[in-house]
């Protein structure tokens, strides 16, 4: 062998060797076990709960009338304006009567005749000078006169508006001069007046139905209103719809909502019927109990059954331990059954927590229970709703 061959001999060797033990090396990296997934871990704490429901409505009057017109007529005085304080009882409005007070006249006329009748043939009748079919017509004729006069004089009255409560005129519909009409059974009445009590309000609001369930009388809840951005109304539920709203927007939205009633507990001057308000109303409160956030709760199947499960850390590893769920806030929930305080679950990343299995390891970094509480309760993130909590407790 030449000098010449012994150098590519040489080469290929070493290149050989260098091949050998690159491969040598990516075996034992492909065979080496994967790093455990870093997961966030959260030692559980008692800890409080304040499940809420939320929905939009308008401002109301608790005691709120619509004064519609009874006859037709042209109005002829109007004496009061929007915003006027009213006693019950009082003038509002007065109409054009002439047309009713000839009526009146001449139905009074008609009676006096009728009655003239009637005696004349009474007297004849006991002297058995007329038929008893003649003197029955004649008490008829007497009674549909004195009928007519009555009805005459109630609409004559008619032509006299008064506000049958005391309140605010808060809507002012018609002018002087302007020509009402009364109602029928396919026509409304011109709505003329509209008089409210405002020193008790409420907010008219509509509940989805996946909510109203929860939703009962005495409830809390806090009212605010897009007039009066930053301001808080403290309020209570006095009544819940048992049938849908059949509202023009609740249908065209195809949506099932049902009214629900709250009283305004604080009452400010400056509110007003129809103005657009948002309510939170408070469900159900759990105070020093076991919560979990909603990111950590999955679903496991157990024995053939897609049950609630939170993995819960033991050791260094993942355990799949089936749960119960109470009420939820939207960023945590109450856990019934199946954790205790003190234990560890794993709480992220969702990216982790959708492939992690029973048993796995898993590298946790453990931070403890985030939750505020305190001798005065639930901590709501509405300062004016932890007094009307403190009020449900004592209740309680």
């Amino acid at each position: 062998m030449n000098k010449k061959q012994r150098k590519k001999l040489i080469r290929t060797i070493v290149i050989a060797v260098g091949v050998l033990l690159a491969l040598i090396v990516i075996v034992k990296i492909s065979c080496r076990s994967p790093a455990p997934p870093e997961v966030e871990a959260m030692r559980l704490a008692p800890g409080n709960i304040v499940s809420t429901v939320s929905a939009d409505g308008e401002l109301k009057a608790f005691n709120q009338v619509d004064i519609s017109a009874e006859v037709v007529a042209k109005v002829e005085k109007v004496y009061v304006e929007e915003g006027d304080e009213v006693k019950k009882g009082q003038l509002l409005c007065v109409l054009d009567d002439d047309e009713y007070r000839s009526q009146r006249d001449l139905n009074r006329s008609q009676l006096e005749q009728a009655k003239a009748s009637y005696e004349r043939g009474k007297a004849l009748f006991e002297d058995d000078l007329i038929s008893e079919a003649d003197f029955e017509e004649r008490r008829t004729a007497y009674e549909v006169a004195r009928a007519q006069l009555d009805q005459s004089n109630d609409d004559l009255g008619k032509t006299r508006i008064y506000t049958p409560i005391s309140g605010r005129v808060v809507r002012v519909e018609v002018e002087e001069g302007e020509t009402v009409v009364m109602g029928t059974m396919n026509n409304a009445g011109t709505v003329m007046f509209t008089v409210g009590d405002l020193s008790v309000m409420q907010a008219e609001i509509y509940v989805d139905e996946t909510d109203v369930a929860n939703v009962s009388i005495g409830q809390p809840a806090v009212v605010t209103l897009d007039a009066m951005p930053g301001v808080e109304f403290v309020a209570e539920v006095s009544a819940v719809g048992y049938m849908p709203a059949s509202d023009t927007d609740t249908v065209s939205s195809e949506a099932t909502e049902f009214e629900v009633i709250l009283d305004l507990i604080d009452v400010d001057a400056r509110l007003r019927p129809g103005m657009t308000a948002s309510a939170e109303i408070t469900t159900a409160v759990r105070e020093n109990v076991v919560t979990c956030p909603l990111q950590a709760l999955g679903k496991y199947n157990i024995d053939g059954k897609m049950i609630d499960t939170v993995f819960v850390l033991d050791g260094d590893r993942a355990k799949v331990t089936p749960v119960k769920t109470g009420i939820s806030d939207g960023m945590k929930t109450e856990i019934t059954e199946g954790l205790e305080y003190d234990q560890v679950i794993i709480v992220g990343h969702y990216e982790v927590l959708r492939n992690l299995d029973d048993g796995d390891v898993v590298q946790a970094v453990i931070s403890e229970g985030e939750e505020k509480w305190s001798e005065d309760g639930p901590q709501s993130p509405n300062p004016k709703m932890r007094g009307v909590l403190r009020t449900m407790r004592r209740r309680r």
